[in-house]
C-alpha cells in the first residue's frame, strides 16, 4: 500500500510576493492544500490557484517561505516552473 506525500517527501517550497500572496513548488493545487495544512492556514483562504496568508500571521509564516517578486508567482502558477 503506498502511503501519502509529505511536504518533505516532495521537497516542496513555499513561496510568498511579500503581499500576501502563498504558492508551492511544485505548484500544484493538491500540494498548495498540502502546504496550508502544513502552515496551519484554513481553507477559507485559498483563493483559486493560491492562498492568502492571514495577516495576524504574516510574519510567522513568511519566516517559513522564499520570498519571490509577483512575477515569479505568476510563472510558476502558469507552470513555467522548474524543469
Amino acid at each position: 500500500m503506498m502511503q501519502s506525500l509529505t511536504h518533505r517527501e516532495v521537497d516542496m517550497k513555499y513561496l510568498t510576493d511579500g503581499k500576501r500572496h502563498l504558492i508551492c513548488d511544485p505548484y500544484s493545487i493538491e500540494n498548495l492544500h498540502r502546504m496550508a495544512d502544513d502552515l496551519g492556514i484554513k481553507r477559507c483562504w485559498f483563493h483559486k490557484d493560491h492562498y492568502d496568508i492571514p495577516k495576524r500571521r504574516i510574519k510567522e509564516i513568511e519566516a517559513r517561505c522564499e520570498i519571490v517578486s509577483s512575477r515569479e508567482i505568476v510563472r510558476i502558477r502558469s507552470g513555467g516552473g522548474d524543469e
